[in-house]
C-alpha cells in the first residue's frame, strides 16, 4: 500500500509566488477602479433635495423657519433656498443651524425674495441654484472659444452696468473658475459682492466641465491643461476691453489659477488671485484619501493610484504640484480654507500661505468643510473680498480693515 504524502500538492515557492500574484491583481484592481474614478469624466449629477416649510415664527425682529430634515437642511452654516412662484423663481437665505430634531430644522431668515408660506415646498442648497438670476444680478450667456471649443460662461456686470460686452469694456474684471466636478452655480455665492464692486465677472467653464467641450480622452488634467482654457478666457476679456483681471478660483479652479500663473505667457496681466479651498499637490490627495477611507495598504495603494493615472491619463503630477514652486509666485493672494476640509486637508494651504506671507493673506475658517467657509461667516468672508480687491485696485478702503498681507485671520 502507498504511503500517502502529507506534502503539499504545489510547492512553497509556487504558493508564495501564487499569493503575492492575488494580492497583486487585487492592489492593482482597486487602484484602477481608483484612478478611473480620480480622472474619468462622468455628468455631474447632485440631488437637490426637496423640504417643506413645517412652521413660521415672527418675533423680535427675526423670522425662524422649520423646515423638514434632510442631509443639506442640517448642514452648518449659512443655507440657501429657491422656490417657483407665478412671478418666477424665488430666493431665500437662511442663517445657521439654530435646532434640529429627528424630523426638523430650526433656521433664521436673513434674506428673501417674498415671504416664505406654510406648506410651501422648496429646494435648499447650500451652494446655489440657478443663474444669476436668483442672486439678483443681471447677467448674459456667452462663450469662450478654447483650444477645443465654445465653452459657455455668464457674463456679470458691475452693479448699476447693463450686462454687455460694450459696457464691459473699460472696467476691470474677474474670472471665476469652478472646481473639480462642479458647476458654475457654486460661484453664485460670491457673485453680489463681484458685482458691488464694480467688476466685470466672467464665469468660465472648461474642457470636460459641465456643458464644455469634451477631450477626445474624456479625462481631466487636475489642472496640468485646464489652465488653456483659462488663458483662452483671460484673452477674451482682453479682447473686450478689460483694464486689470483677477483670478477666483475654487478648489480645482484655484488649482487651474496657479498653473496659469505658472505657465502662461498672460501671467503677468494678472493683478491679484483670490482662492478658496484650493487643491495644491494631488499626489498627496490621493495619499490622503486612502488613509481616509480606510483603504488596503494605504500608502502602497496610493502609489498605484497615481501611477495608474499617468498610465491612463498621461497625467503630469510635477505640472500641478503647485506646492513645490510656492517660491516663484508673486501676485497678490487671498487664501481662504476651512479646518474641517475634509477633500483638501488644510495642511497644504497652510504650509503654502505660512511659506509665503509676503504675497498671501490667508484666512482660516474654523469648522468650515470644503468650499464652506462662506457659509460659515458670509459677512466677514465678503467684507474681507472687499477689502482685498480694493486694496489690489489701489481704490479707498472701507472700515473694518482686512489683515495686512501674510497675517494669518481666523474666523
Amino acid at each position: 500500500m502507498r504511503k500517502r504524502s502529507n506534502n503539499p500538492s504545489l510547492p512553497v515557492y509556487a504558493r508564495v509566488l501564487l499569493g503575492v500574484g492575488l494580492g497583486l491583481g487585487v492592489l492593482l484592481g482597486v487602484g484602477w477602479y481608483f484612478a478611473d474614478g480620480l480622472v474619468h469624466v462622468y455628468p455631474v449629477r447632485r440631488k437637490v433635495y426637496r423640504t417643506r416649510v413645517l412652521g413660521l415664527e415672527e418675533g423680535h425682529g427675526h423670522t425662524h423657519v422649520t423646515l423638514t430634515r434632510t442631509p443639506t437642511t442640517e448642514r452648518p452654516g449659512v443655507l440657501l433656498l429657491e422656490w417657483n412662484a407665478p412671478g418666477g423663481l424665488q430666493y431665500a437665505q437662511l442663517g445657521p443651524l439654530l435646532r434640529k430634531t429627528g424630523t426638523q430644522t430650526v433656521r433664521e431668515v436673513q434674506e428673501q425674495d417674498s415671504p416664505l408660506q406654510l406648506g410651501q415646498l422648496v429646494r435648499a442648497s447650500t451652494v446655489g441654484l440657478g443663474t444669476p438670476a436668483q442672486r439678483g444680478l443681471k447677467y448674459q450667456d456667452v462663450t469662450v472659444t478654447g483650444a477645443h471649443g465654445p465653452a459657455p460662461a455668464w457674463l456679470v456686470p458691475g452693479q448699476g452696468r447693463t450686462p454687455d460686452l460694450e459696457s464691459a469694456g473699460g472696467t476691470d474684471w474677474v474670472i471665476v473658475t469652478h472646481g473639480y466636478r462642479g458647476l458654475r452655480q457654486d460661484t453664485l455665492r460670491i457673485l453680489p459682492t463681484l458685482s458691488g464692486l464694480g467688476l466685470t465677472a466672467l464665469v468660465i467653464t472648461y474642457r470636460n466641465a459641465e456643458g464644455a467641450p469634451s477631450t477626445p480622452q474624456g479625462v481631466y488634467r487636475l489642472s496640468a491643461e485646464e489652465w488653456q482654457d483659462l488663458e483662452a478666457a483671460v484673452r477674451y476679456a482682453e479682447a473686450h476691453g478689460a483694464k486689470r483681471i483677477l483670478l477666483y478660483g475654487f478648489s480645482m479652479g484655484g488649482s487651474i489659477s496657479l498653473a496659469f500663473l505658472r505657465y502662461s505667457g498672460l501671467a503677468g496681466r494678472i493683478s491679484g488671485v483670490l482662492l478658496d479651498s484650493p487643491a495644491l499637490e494631488w499626489r498627496a490627495l490621493i495619499t490622503y484619501h486612502a488613509v481616509r477611507y480606510r483603504l488596503p495598504i494605504p500608502l502602497v495603494l496610493s502609489r498605484i493610484v497615481a501611477w495608474l493615472t499617468v498610465f491612463k491619463a498621461r497625467q503630469d503630477f510635477d505640472a500641478v504640484d503647485h506646492l513645490s514652486v510656492k517660491d516663484t509666485f508673486n501676485v497678490p493672494m487671498l487664501i481662504f480654507h476651512g479646518s474641517t476640509d475634509k477633500t483638501v486637508p488644510i495642511g497644504q494651504v497652510e504650509s503654502f500661505a505660512h511659506a509665503r506671507p509676503d504675497i498671501v493673506e490667508y484666512h482660516r475658517y474654523e469648522g468650515a468643510g470644503h468650499e464652506q467657509a462662506w457659509n460659515k461667516n458670509p459677512q466677514l468672508y465678503e467684507q474681507t473680498v472687499r477689502d482685498f480687491v480694493r486694496r489690489i485696485l489701489d481704490a479707498p478702503a472701507e472700515p473694518p480693515q482686512a489683515a495686512s498681507p501674510g497675517r494669518e485671520q481666523h474666523a
